[in-house]
């Protein structure tokens, strides 16, 4: 197990993903349970759980038509070289119809709830 955390988690999901898997089980930590709900928030999960006890996040990939809803899920800013990006930046290098997550003051954001807010941050990472 690596270090970057939320790294182990998207590889979790991008070979979850891969093998047709409707669940994935990762550690539990609040930034990655931010992450899962904004996933949920954006249509590319169906659901996640907590389980206190085994102190594990449980999630349900979304499918449709037997077709997985995640298609490319990657790491932007890892912990030896973090990008911080301005709104004014973020408009102009972050667009089309992926979707980045964005940590910011106002906690974590996507790409177009940073720009609506006017914030700039660390891109944590893309979903698509």
């Amino acid at each position: 197990m690596s270090t970057d955390q939320i790294a182990d988690m998207f590889t979790s999901l991008r070979n979850a993903n891969l093998r047709c898997r409707r669940t994935v089980i990762f550690p539990f930590s609040r930034f990655k349970l931010d992450i899962c709900q904004k996933m949920k928030d954006t249509n590319f999960l169906t659901q996640h759980w907590v389980d206190d006890k085994a102190r594990t996040i449980k999630v349900e990939i979304k499918y449709f038509n037997r077709n997985s809803c995640l298609h490319e899920i990657k790491r932007i800013s890892t912990p030896s070289k973090r990008i911080f990006l301005k709104v004014q930046q973020i408009q102009k290098k972050l667009r089309g119809k992926e979707t980045y997550l964005i940590s910011t003051p106002y906690g974590l954001l996507t790409h177009r709830e940073a720009i609506a807010k006017n914030v700039g941050g660390e891109v944590i990472g893309l979903i698509s």
